[in-house]
């Protein structure tokens, strides 16, 4: 008789390794400790969970969920890189920065906006007192009910002293956002999203603006319109489509329905879709005329010639690509009749980033105009009566970036100001023994720690090394963490007088300089010595 248990064993064996000869899937849960910013796609592994076994308390990683980012300290580096920018570009622009926190009223993201499937993934729960709160799964409808507390005359004094003056239009943030939902490619149960909104300008400046915002954070890293293209479109042109096609666009119901088909066009296969649409009343040859209609709209000069030139929706994309022309960034946008945006308060214009390379790849970023959000007699305050915006996270894009390696194709970029190299975890690594032996006597240790001192008011990034009293182990740490400079404090033998060995990690020399002179030790330290002393 066969032994089962033994059997059993055999079989998760077989499945460990076929697991670890075989690439593992985008959508892993977290990423391996890169040795350069952006890392290739085959270095990464996922983390936390065991596979092939359900998960228990037993083979499951404690300090994360499964679907949530966590980010050892190199993977970090890219994060607070990435929000670097994110920030940059948003202060470039003149937006100013808020900040509100990730639990909130579960009633605030079940409006009748949001879509049942938003709804089914918030993560919401009761807390003590009975009341229905939930993790932010969408930064929109905080941030307007926000705005519409502080209009209103919030009595909040804490908040209302943190906001801008009435009068402000542009803002963003960077914020967590969960949702419950299938891990998959590009897609984490928790990512952070870099949201920019514009309020109370009802033109087409604004979606140009916002558009160009985008432009020049992809040109940051080095792509161009041959990496990124922005899919353009407006919610008026799915009515257009329907009524050019004999489908009922006037049925709510109906629409809603063919929106969520639309809206997963670019992520299933063309049978797929087919099929989508036959549950709602397509026949093949419509299904076909409204795939060609989709592939051949491209531009504005298509536009033109399926619908009405003088159709408003038409109009409002026209002089959109028109301001992008004069802001030299039209060759980014490409008129693509599918992009619909899943949220509901969408209104008018709405657009989508993706990668030209890579078809299938998730949406890098998206956005539109959502006017009226509180309804048409919602409120007559105009700051809250339009308002348009976009939402990029940190996962698609990464993804995006470690494929293209664009990092070190760039050497002008930095994480901040004070870093000599990307990815360097210090700049001095200043060899400071716990234990007895050459280190510097009590006497000399206000000296060191001035001159330690000295070094960091000068920007930079000093480590201390305590961890083995060998100073040749310190020496080697510093060229692991990309330091330019290694500082050795001991006492002279002859002398009996504290000195420093200050080591230049590139060019291999090193100079010495006597303990009082501590001005010299931050003088080499920050600049290359030149010979050997």
């Amino acid at each position: 008789m066969i032994n089962i248990r033994l059997c059993s064993c055999l079989l998760v064996a077989i499945s460990v390794a076929s697991f670890q000869s075989s690439p593992r899937p985008r959508g892993c849960a977290a990423f391996k400790s890169p040795s350069r910013l952006f890392m290739t796609e085959n270095s990464r592994i996922s983390r936390g969970v065991v596979y092939g076994k359900p998960e228990t308390a037993d083979n499951v990683a404690l300090h994360t969920v499964r679907g949530g980012q966590y980010f050892l300290p190199a993977e970090q580096l890219e994060q607070r890189h990435l929000q670097h920018e994110w920030s940059s570009v948003s202060h470039a622009y003149g937006f100013s920065e808020y900040s509100l926190g990730v639990l909130a009223y579960a009633e605030l993201f079940k409006s009748n906006h949001d879509v049942t499937e938003h709804r089914n993934e918030l993560y919401s729960f009761s807390d003590r007192k009975g009341r229905r709160l939930a993790l932010r799964g969408d930064v929109t409808p905080q941030f307007m009910a926000m705005l519409r507390s502080h209009r209103e005359g919030s009595s909040d004094c804490v908040l209302k002293a943190s906001l801008s003056p009435p009068q402000l239009s542009k803002w963003f943030t960077v914020a967590d956002c969960w949702r419950y939902e299938r891990p998959g490619h590009c897609r984490r149960r928790n990512h952070l999203q870099w949201t920019c909104d514009i309020v109370g300008i009802p033109g087409e400046a604004a979606e140009v603006e916002l558009l160009t915002m985008l432009v020049t954070f992809f040109r940051k890293y080095d792509l161009s319109s041959d990496d990124v293209a922005i899919h353009l479109n407006h919610r008026q042109s799915t009515a257009a489509l329907m009524n050019l096609l004999g489908k009922p666009a006037d049925d709510s119901q109906w629409m809603y329905e063919f929106m969520k088909v639309m809206d997963k066009y670019r992520k299933i296969s063309k049978e797929e879709f087919t099929d989508s649409l036959s549950v709602l009343g397509f026949t093949p040859a419509e299904s076909e005329r409204l795939s060609d209609i989709i592939s051949g709209c491209t531009t504005i000069a298509d536009l033109e010639k399926v619908f009405s030139p003088n159709a408003a929706f038409v109009d409002n994309l026209r002089n959109i690509v028109a301001g992008l022309k004069y802001a030299k960034s039209h060759d980014w946008v490409t008129i693509d009749l599918s992009i619909v945006r899943g949220n509901d308060y969408y209104t008018g214009v709405v657009f989508e980033c993706f990668d030209r390379h890579n078809h299938m790849r998730r949406a890098i970023a998206g956005g539109g105009r959502y006017d009226n959000y509180f309804g048409p007699s919602g409120t007559t305050d105009r700051q809250l009566s339009y308002a348009v915006g976009f939402g990029m996270g940190n996962v698609a894009i990464v993804e995006l970036l470690r494929d293209r390696l664009v990092a070190y194709a760039s050497p002008g970029l930095t994480f901040c100001r004070g870093i000599k190299e990307q990815g360097a975890y210090a700049d001095v690594v200043v060899f400071t023994p716990a234990s007895d032996g050459d280190r510097p006597g009590l006497p000399y240790m206000q000296s060191l720690y001035t001159m330690i001192d000295r070094l960091r008011q000068r920007g930079l990034k000093v480590y201390q090394y305590y961890k083995t009293p060998k100073w040749q182990k310190a020496l080697e740490f510093a060229e692991k963490a990309g330091a330019g400079s290694f500082v050795h404090p001991h006492v002279d033998a002859t002398t009996g007088k504290l000195t420093y060995q200050v080591h230049d990690i590139r060019s291999k020399k090193k100079v010495t300089v006597p303990g009082e002179d501590a001005d010299k030790v931050v003088e080499f330290a920050c600049t290359p010595t030149d010979a050997d002393t």
